[in-house]
């Protein structure tokens, strides 16, 4: 089982940012954040450093994949990306960032934990090769 982790969840539906809270608090986690859009998302991420991020990926201002470039560019942080494209585009351009998950939408509450759980076990083996990149 996972510790509790101070989470930031970003989708520009506020039924999913509340669906979100409530899954993570269920699961024993804090949403420290929410975001709307994929600037709110960097401006949060870099101010609360959290332990994990889980986002949407299309979102107006800047969508959720170039949001974590900008976010990991500064540090490293482990990102489960849930969306409803899963188109080869899509995740090709997912696979080229530094996102540990992906959902696709609709998910269900048991997908979350599965989800956390590998990102963070993912993120323990690269985050000396992510910092190193720095």
């Amino acid at each position: 089982m996972i510790s509790e982790l101070e989470i930031v969840v970003a989708d520009d539906e506020a039924e999913m940012r509340d669906y979100y809270r409530a899954i993570l608090a269920h699961l024993g986690h804090t949403v420290v954040g929410a975001a709307r859009n994929g600037r709110e998302l960097v401006e949060i991420c870099i101010a609360l450093k959290p332990d994990l991020v889980i986002t949407d990926i299309m979102m107006p201002e800047m969508d959720g994949i170039e949001a974590i470039q900008e976010i990991t560019r500064i540090a490293p942080v482990p990102v489960i990306v849930v969306t409803a494209h899963n188109d080869p585009d899509t995740i090709d351009r997912a696979t080229k960032s530094r996102i540990l998950g992906y959902l696709v939408k609709p998910i269900q509450k048991g997908d979350v934990q599965p989800a956390i759980a590998l990102a963070m076990c993912r993120f323990a083996e690269l985050r000396p090769v992510w910092e190193s990149d720095l």
